[in-house]
């Protein structure tokens, strides 16, 4: 039985895509017809449909065409690229993840609620120690493994005895974590280090440390200079 052949069209269609794009495909060398018919019609058959699933994987991966040509023409390592990409995809998941979660904070903000909810554990990295007596000001930006999307990304300080640390979430264990639960908190506002130090101290002679902070986003999507920093208490009973 003769293999059914589809037009360009026909093909396009059941792919998604435009007649354009696979004009382009050919035209760079990924993608050839299965059949040129008398009259100039380019037909597909299962194997160029293969091939088409193929680019489009790759291409919804970014890369570029040249790459895809690399891969399609050459003994190119394809694990090593897709572990890199895949890679990559991890890293992507893991800031919109981020995003997610001050998005939540500003939802959460909105509803002016009494306690605070952490649907799920929270990991906190590091990214800087510093004494009470120092300010978290562009010095210690500079100091440290700063991106510039961590401007809006959500801020948490862990506070001890004599110091406190910069931390950001992250999606493996590390450092410190907030268990899921729901929280009661205190709010602390304040437009200078020795406001906040003073408002914090009175916190700290009722609760233990290690305390966990956490910046209120909407300080950064708002005017003013001012300090807000909600800091957690103790987890509600179930």
């Amino acid at each position: 039985m003769a293999e059914k052949l589809l037009t360009i069209s026909a093909f396009a269609k059941l792919f998604k895509t435009t007649q354009y794009t696979i004009r382009y495909y050919e035209d760079k060398g990924l993608l050839l017809p299965a059949k040129i018919a008398e009259n100039g019609y380019r037909q597909y058959g299962m194997a160029e449909a293969y091939q088409l699933s193929f680019i489009l994987f790759l291409r919804a991966l970014d890369l570029s065409v040249a790459e895809i040509k690399l891969i399609l023409t050459t003994d190119y390592p394809e694990q090593t690229m897709l572990l890199n990409k895949k890679q990559a995809l991890q890293q992507e998941i893991a800031r919109l993840q981020a995003l997610e979660r001050t998005v939540d904070e500003q939802l959460q903000q909105a509803t002016h609620d009494t306690t605070y909810q952490v649907n799920q554990t929270i990991h906190l990295r590091v990214l800087k120690r510093l004494p009470f007596a120092q300010d978290f000001d562009l010095s210690v930006v500079e100091a440290i493994d700063w991106q510039p999307d961590l401007m809006v990304r959500q801020l948490y300080y862990v506070i001890g005895e004599t110091d406190y640390a910069i931390c950001i979430a992250t999606p493996m264990p590390s450092d410190y974590h907030i268990a899921a639960g729901c929280y009661d908190f205190t709010t602390i506002e304040a437009a200078s280090g020795a406001e906040f130090d003073s408002a914090l101290s009175a916190i700290t002679t009722h609760q233990n440390l290690p305390l966990i902070g956490i910046e209120t986003r909407g300080t950064f999507l708002s005017p003013g200079k001012h300090l807000a920093v909600k800091i957690l208490g103790k987890r509600q009973a179930k």
